[in-house]
């Protein structure tokens, strides 16, 4: 019976250093600030992957795709020529294999994990090995909501049920998935808030902030809400 109270105990502290390491790293890294850039860019080669990782990120998924519409990930065919003709060339072939951003390619899963692989070890030599087994599938499941699910965010619930691989299609229309919608809805609205996917670490940082009642309204509008919640939004907004 101890073993199994000490691999839940492993679980939930996994899903604390999880949330609360989606959120921080994908503030100060993907959307790092001028001072960190500028660090970065006087040591380039200790620093590459960091830059890297922000071009991905800021530039490519917030700043030069999905400028007029959530779903919509370029405007016109143009649109993508001119971003393609834009990246470097060394570059370009994993930015169109991540999809411009949408999903992390499997070399990224250690920086992905580069807070939960040492806190594992540090969990095995001081809690204790049950404890450990608790935490590790977090070493999975954290990659795996950046790889699976979001790119299906960005998509209305029905290309994403068609899109999704067969082990997230159940998750997707669910309460906690509109969630995921929503708050990402958010973030791309404004990009110092709302980081997580996995819910709870924006929080612990004061990064969370509530949506604006226009922001509700167009949430309401994409189907981010369940329709009896969607039509009270749309009526005070007017717009049922």
């Amino acid at each position: 019976m101890i073993e199994i109270l000490q691999i839940v105990g492993g679980f939930a502290i996994g899903y604390l250093i999880a949330t609360f390491s989606e959120s921080f790293l994908h503030a100060v890294v993907g959307h790092a600030s001028p001072r960190a850039r500028a660090l970065w860019h006087r040591h380039p080669k200790l620093f590459h992957f960091m830059i890297q990782s922000y071009y991905r990120h800021n530039f490519i998924h917030h700043e030069a795709t999905f400028k007029e519409n959530f779903y919509e990930m370029f405007t016109c065919e143009k649109h993508q020529q001119e971003l393609d003709a834009s990246i470097p060339g060394w570059h370009r072939d994993r930015i169109k294999r991540e999809l411009y951003g949408l999903t992390i390619s499997l070399k990224c899963y250690f920086s992905f994990n580069v807070i939960l692989i040492p806190t594992l070890l540090l969990i095995y030599f001081y809690l204790g090995p049950w404890m450990a087994v608790g935490f590790a599938p977090w070493l999975l499941l954290k990659p795996l909501w950046t790889l699976t699910i979001h790119k299906l965010l960005h998509h209305d619930l029905d290309t994403a049920r068609e899109m999704a691989p067969w082990g997230v299609k159940w998750l997707v229309g669910t309460g906690y998935y509109r969630w995921m919608m929503r708050n990402h809805f958010m973030h791309h609205n404004e990009q110092s808030t709302n980081f997580n996917l996995i819910p709870g670490g924006d929080y612990l940082w004061f990064k969370a902030r509530w949506a604006t009642a226009e922001e509700k309204a167009e949430m309401a509008r994409l189907n981010m809400y369940k329709p009896e919640i969607a039509s009270a939004f749309l009526r005070e907004q007017g717009t049922a």
